[in-house]
């Protein structure tokens, strides 16, 4: 029997045998390699079940990615959010879907946009002040708190999830910045069916803006489902954040 629950503090875990990406500081690189499913047929589970879940919790879902809650958060305290009833009847037994880093906020981000926002013009962004972002804290150091030597196996864990915190930093800011620049452009992705031919047209429309958003002579390499996933994520904060500017004014 299919069962969705979520495992640790970096990523759910569903019965449906899917292999989602899994990101390597600082490329951020996407595996996709399953032998059980194609690359479109993961996206598209992962696209149905984050839908299926804000219809069943509208209101959690959007408090979570509002406030930009991390993953020991919804661990804690949104596990009405990972749901069993929400795995399709056509995913194969015994077998596992995992989001890993970003990806389940992404996913659910994506579909409250859809469920929200499809309907109302691309915010006005001018007034609204710069997001928050997670931080990814001081690099580790060979010694623990006490002054205890860390061994090396613990000390290259910990340099590996650093670097992973530092992607997503990177990432989120990223985001933020192709959403303001294109704001428009960005919900016109977001509108799109993933591996769909509109997709791979809304992102070539962002190709400019994409390179702009870049510190020069940096580069990155991601694929579709974590760009689109962070410009979801943003896309999702700042509208929020100017209908709250608005309020404000208006008052």
């Amino acid at each position: 029997m299919a069962k969705a629950t979520l495992r640790g503090s970096l990523g759910l875990v569903a019965a449906a045998a899917v292999a989602l990406p899994v990101f390597a500081a600082p490329g951020l690189s996407e595996d996709w390699s399953n032998a059980d499913y194609s690359t479109k047929e993961t996206r598209a589970l992962t696209h149905a079940y984050a839908q299926c879940v804000v219809k069943r919790q509208p209101a959690k879902a959007a408090e979570a990615i509002a406030a930009n809650v991390d993953n020991g958060t919804i661990l804690r305290n949104y596990k009405m959010l990972i749901r069993d009833d929400c795995l399709t009847r056509q995913v194969r037994q015994a077998t596992q879907m995992r989001f890993t880093g970003d990806l389940y906020r992404y996913a659910l981000a994506d579909a409250l946009v859809n469920r929200e926002l499809a309907a109302q013009p691309a915010p006005v962004l001018d007034a609204v002040p710069r997001l928050d972002h997670h931080e990814p804290g001081a690099p580790p150091q060979p010694v623990d708190a006490r002054g205890k030597k860390l061994s090396k196996r613990k000390l290259e864990a910990a340099r590996e999830s650093y670097g992973r915190n530092v992607a997503y930093a990177f990432l989120s800011r990223y985001g933020e910045c192709v959403v303001r620049a294109d704001t428009a452009g960005a919900k016109a992705l977001l509108l799109t069916l993933p591996d769909s031919p509109d997709e791979t047209a809304r992102f070539g429309a962002l190709r400019p803006t994409l390179s702009r958003c870049l510190p020069e002579g940096q580069s990155l390499r991601f694929g579709k489902v974590t760009l689109r996933g962070s410009i979801a994520i943003k896309y999702y904060r700042l509208a929020h954040a100017a209908r709250a500017v608005a309020s404000g004014a208006r008052r």
